[in-house]
């Protein structure tokens, strides 16, 4: 359980998608005015990612899972982790044991600590980083200074502030999701085997 939602456990086999279409959304509103054509922009600070997920053919052992899996989420009701499969290690050299340094963070940024001393490139950008269940993207070259501290600029938003000294994840990482409708749906190939696609968002 987390934040009342039960947490439904993803198949392993096959261990990944056939592909993943990701969608990455910001809530920005704009008005455009109408004589001079300047616009004004309102940014809530709120931002979520989405995927679309196919798996490959699943075989008539393979297929069972997936199928009970699809029951269990009961919707958009239940969450889940994933990963994306070709983020699991992090271009970054990730020299230290990365920490959060200081709580009651928000927004965009996240103070660490914990990294060796004036190691440059800890994190590159695109590099995935976890928190407790959370997923979040890195999007600027790390570098440490000579505390072994570093400030990184981060996406989405922080979704709980996280507490002083919570481990920061950087290997096969994983964030928390949600189908983003109701109805699901599989196929019985005519090669004997299933197709299964599903479309998820980060759960909020």
């Amino acid at each position: 359980m987390f934040n009342g939602w039960t947490i439904v456990t993803l198949p392993s086999d096959p261990p990944a998608p056939a592909s993943i279409d990701f969608t990455l959304q910001d809530l920005v509103a704009s008005v455009d005015n109408p004589f001079t054509g300047q616009q004004q922009f309102l940014d809530w600070q709120a931002s979520y990612i989405e995927w679309s997920v196919s798996m490959p053919p699943l075989t008539k052992t393979q297929a069972p899972a997936w199928i009970a899996f699809l029951m269990s989420t009961r919707g958009s009701l239940n969450v889940f982790q994933i990963g994306d499969p070709l983020g699991k290690t992090p271009r970054g050299s990730v020299s230290g044991t990365p920490l959060v340094n200081g709580g009651s963070q928000t927004g965009y940024s996240l103070a660490t600590k914990g990294w060796t001393a004036f190691a440059n490139g800890v994190l590159l950008p695109g590099d995935w980083l976890q928190i407790g269940y959370r997923l979040y993207r890195n999007l600027a070259i790390a570098n440490a200074d000579g505390s072994g501290h570093a400030t990184l600029s981060i996406w989405p938003p922080l979704r709980e502030s996280p507490n002083d000294g919570d481990t920061i994840i950087t290997t096969n990482t994983k964030g928390l999701f949600r189908l983003k409708g109701n109805q699901r749906k599989f196929s019985m190939l005519g090669n004997r085997t299933y197709g299964l696609q599903f479309d998820i968002r980060e759960a909020l």
